[in-house]
């Protein structure tokens, strides 16, 4: 099970996943395995959008970012793509839903969207402060809720998701419903061993920052690009 975020990419999440994906295809000669690349599951445990949930139940003010786009599938869809990829798949091949650009959703209008569904309207905060003080005041019943939507300035958050990049070769006529990629063996079998080695020896460490991980991380994923701000979306509120 990869991610979009595989693509290119800007975090430390996606740069796993890619690698993940390396270390499978460097054996796909010899291992029967498949791999599918997710989009978000709606709701999904530990999601932003389950957040939302969670901060009702909380009584806590909605926050998330107003710029960044996110394909979403359900998590029927997310298991069809999985048993897919596995019956359907030819070894090294990676599976992904075919989506539209149009389709990417925002959080904020999700958000909004969740709200009505509940018979309440946004109520529109310019900060966190203002958002907790209106959250404060709430009604046992409200009409309102209070919402804090922001401009993205989070380390390794992307504007926008994609499932295959310039350099993959893309199969988009093989199902309706699902791109395939043949996938690129980027890591030979002595880089995966090496890098399984590095990996181990890193664990033993008590002085691990982050800025390892990622240094590891550029050395065997080449189109890794992190984007350090310093700042997390799970610090937001």
């Amino acid at each position: 099970m990869s991610t979009d975020k595989a693509t290119n990419p800007v975090n430390v999440m996606g740069a796993s996943k890619k690698l993940m994906e390396g270390v499978l295809l460097a054996s796909a000669d010899v291992l029967p395995v498949t791999t599918a690349r997710f989009a978000n599951v709606a709701f999904s445990n530990g999601s932003l959008l389950a957040g939302f949930l969670e901060r009702l139940r909380k009584r806590q003010p909605f926050s998330s970012p107003k710029d960044v786009r996110r394909y979403f599938v359900s998590p029927e869809e997310s298991g069809q793509l999985c048993l897919l990829a596995c019956t359907l798949g030819a070894p090294g091949e990676i599976f992904f839903p075919k989506l539209r650009e149009e389709q990417m959703m925002r959080f904020s209008d999700i958000a909004v969207a969740l709200l009505g569904e509940l018979g309440m309207q946004p109520l529109f905060c310019a900060s966190e402060e203002e958002a907790r003080a209106a959250a404060a005041r709430m009604p046992e019943h409200p009409r309102e809720w209070p919402v804090y939507f922001f401009e993205s300035d989070t380390s390794g958050e992307k504007m926008y998701e994609e499932f295959y990049g310039p350099e993959e070769t893309v199969d988009m006529d093989r199902f309706h419903a699902l791109g395939v990629v043949q996938g690129r063996r980027f890591l030979s079998q002595a880089q995966v061993e090496g890098a399984m080695a590095e990996l181990e020896a890193m664990c033993r460490r008590s002085d691990l920052t982050k800025a390892d991980w990622v240094s590891w991380l550029e050395r065997y994923v080449p189109d890794f690009a992190h984007k350090e701000t310093g700042k997390s979306l799970d610090a937001k509120m």
